[in-house]
């Protein structure tokens, strides 16, 4: 309630916003046209002749329109995709649009006037069934007279002479940028740009009069004498009909009467054409947050930095702009199919931020291996299946501790018991085993006695032989040391 000398006057609290409130029966009207040199253009013509604005804007109509909309749920746990009425909406606004003209539209609008209009068309149980643009050049923003609520006029061009009945605030989703003048109309990001765009006007301008006079200097003509005004006429007229125009070209000027040919232009250097141009370019990104290499301007970029800049595209630049549409969506457009505020729509950017392929198996692998994500859900990423439930586990590294626990260590100190059959055929093979030993060491005290009785026979003439006595061999036990060299005896 607002009072004006004690007594209460009716007004709309949403007007304390603008630079000057409005309390009654008003309009709001977008601009749509910027001052260039001796001349005004729309800004819509601005788009087709200015050449970084039309490549700004498309690059950031396409970024917008190629994610795809998805309506999720808040829960508990998280978050989960909400299939329904409104996520039919926006995958068909209605029969002669697809959601990426829909949006493509919606953007680059955005981009050149600051503002974009949505109607949402209605059955007979007030339910909304369809989304169609309209474009705020049309759109007239007025208080009602009757109520003071907003509502808008469809005028195309004839102010405040509808085409369609007035519409209410209730079936238009606006998307609006900021505008320091008032909250109901946005501003076109052009109009930052109103001295750029001029010299940037003004500069092709002249390059095409100069290529259109054949590349030649303005050329001033000094005569010794004193010209009457007809004479100066013809004189010109003659000179532009032998020299001026592209076809002329090159050709050869005849002065008489000691006249001399002075030229006044200045050089392209001079002017800085060039490094006036750059500056226009570099001023239209900054206008649209953009960086440059987006846009394949490489004067500046590195190996190093145009890797973080082309990342920031949608991380910095799309990221608000985003937000913004987002936000509108769930205010003007969710509550006629939600009103619990748990629903909103969002724009999927796991598809441009998720990286190049190496990157990726990097990041999903160490995400894997620390349990954080399952392996079904890591292969989708690589357009994979989901391999089936063995894939559909948490797996983690087995080494990994508890922070501040003590190690688990586990020692094995004896088999586990064998079966009767597995005991019977082990018992089989130690007798067996052991047999063998015996055998081998009978063997080697028989050949020891042998040598110890050939050793005391006299050979040549009582000469006696040092010959190797061969030890008896002692069995090698499992675990033990083997047995000594044999020794040399007498």
């Amino acid at each position: 309630m607002i009072l004006s000398n004690g007594t209460a006057v009716s007004a709309q609290i949403d007007t304390i916003a603008d630079v000057t409130p409005i309390f009654s029966d008003a309009s709001y009207y977008g601009r749509s046209s910027i001052e260039l040199s001796g001349a005004f253009a729309a800004y819509g013509a601005l788009f087709k002749s200015q050449l970084w604005v039309n490549i700004l804007v498309r690059k950031l109509a396409f970024a917008t329109a190629r994610l795809p909309v998805v309506v999720r749920r808040q829960t508990g746990k998280g978050t989960e995709i909400e299939p329904g009425p409104l996520a039919d909406l926006l995958a068909t606004p209605n029969d002669r649009l697809d959601p990426f003209k829909l949006w493509l539209w919606t953007s680059a609008t955005y981009d050149v006037y600051g503002e974009a209009f949505w109607l949402k068309l209605r059955d007979q149980k007030g339910r909304v069934r369809e989304l169609h643009p309209m474009h705020p050049t049309n759109v007239i923003v007025r208080r009602s007279p009757d109520t003071g609520e907003v509502e808008y006029i469809y005028s195309s061009g004839v102010r405040n002479v509808s085409f369609l009945p007035p519409i209410p605030a209730a079936d238009v989703v606006p998307f609006m940028g900021y505008n320091p003048d008032n909250l109901q109309r946005g501003i076109s990001n052009l109009e930052p740009l109103r001295q750029t765009l001029f010299s940037e006007d003004a500069s092709r301008r002249a390059t095409a009069s100069w290529w259109q006079r054949g590349a030649r200097p303005s050329i001033a003509l000094q005569h010794p004498g004193e010209l009457s005004e007809p004479a100066q006429a013809r004189l010109k007229k003659t000179w532009d009909q032998q020299h001026a125009g592209a076809d002329l070209m090159g050709g050869t000027a005849i002065l008489e009467e000691g006249m001399k040919a002075q030229v006044i232009q200045l050089s392209a250097e001079e002017m800085q054409y060039i490094e006036s141009r750059k500056l226009n370019r570099e001023e239209v990104c900054a206008a649209y947050d953009t960086p440059p290499p987006v846009v394949h301007i490489l004067d500046r970029a590195t190996f190093s930095n145009i890797t973080e800049q082309m990342r920031s595209m949608y991380r910095d630049t799309m990221a608000p702009r985003l937000g913004l549409f987002e936000s509108v969506l769930k205010h003007h457009l969710v509550p006629d199919f939600d009103k619990s505020g748990e629903v909103g729509p969002t724009f999927a950017l796991d598809q441009v931020l998720r990286g190049d392929f190496e990157t990726r198996a990097t990041a999903v692998g160490t995400l894997i291996e620390k349990g954080v994500m399952k392996p079904s859900e890591g292969r989708p990423l690589f357009d994979l299946d989901d391999a089936g439930p063995a894939a559909d586990k948490l797996y983690a590294n087995s080494q990994l501790q508890e922070l501040g626990s003590p190690a688990e260590r586990v020692t094995i100190t004896a088999q586990p018991p064998a079966s009767p059959g597995e005991t019977a055929v082990a018992e089989d093979t130690a007798e067996a085993a052991a047999a063998q030993r015996d055998q081998a060491l009978a063997d080697a005290q028989a050949q020891a006695a042998a040598a110890a009785a050939a050793s005391q026979a006299p050979v040549n003439g009582g000469v006696r032989q040092r010959q190797l006595v061969p030890q008896p061999v002692a069995p090698v036990r499992r675990g033990g040391r083997p047995p000594k060299k044999q020794q040399e005896q007498e």
